[in-house]
């Protein structure tokens, strides 16, 4: 016998008295386990006391003061309108902040591509100019480029005082 029969029987012992092949399967199942003997034994002795109780007397109003509570407590359901549990309440909550962290993050994700768009473009525009330059450039020039650059940082000199150095 298994674990759920003797949970049957003590449960059916709780509701009425167990019949005699009942009774017989309890003790075979209880001579192969000697440890739930204590156990039944409490079961049987609590069920004994219950019995010598007397009933509990009722009311006489007894239904009419469950109809009334019955009654306030659907009038109660009818005012309180249905209030949204936690998650509802935590989700609504939630949904226009993210929706704003979402649109504030769209908008800085479209103005750095936008930016950085932008730089491609100079930095191509600067190339065009460049380019037909470049390729008019003698090698020679580029030689001299730091000597002409140092020249840049020479105090300048009017054209007359130039004239004058020369005559």
């Amino acid at each position: 016998m298994n674990d759920d029969l003797y949970n049957d029987l003590l449960e059916a012992s709780w509701q009425r008295k167990l019949t005699a092949e009942e009774e017989a399967q309890l003790r075979g199942w209880l001579a192969a386990h000697p440890e739930k003997q204590p156990r039944w034994e409490e079961e049987l002795a609590l069920n004994q006391q219950l019995e010598r109780l007397p009933n509990a007397p009722l009311a006489s109003n007894f239904t009419a003061q469950v109809l009334g509570k019955l009654d306030l407590e659907l009038r109660r359901e009818e005012r309180e309108p249905a209030r949204p549990g936690k998650f509802t309440s935590w989700w609504h909550g939630l949904v226009p902040r993210f929706a704003s962290v979402l649109l504030l993050g769209l908008l800085a994700g479209t103005a750095i591509v936008q930016y950085r768009e932008r730089q491609r473009e100079e930095m191509a525009e600067g190339i065009m100019r460049v380019t037909p330059v470049a390729s008019v450039l003698q090698p020679e020039v580029l030689q001299n480029f730091d000597a002409i650059r140092h020249l840049s940082h020479v105090p300048t000199v009017s054209d007359e005082e130039l004239l004058a150095a020369l005559q």
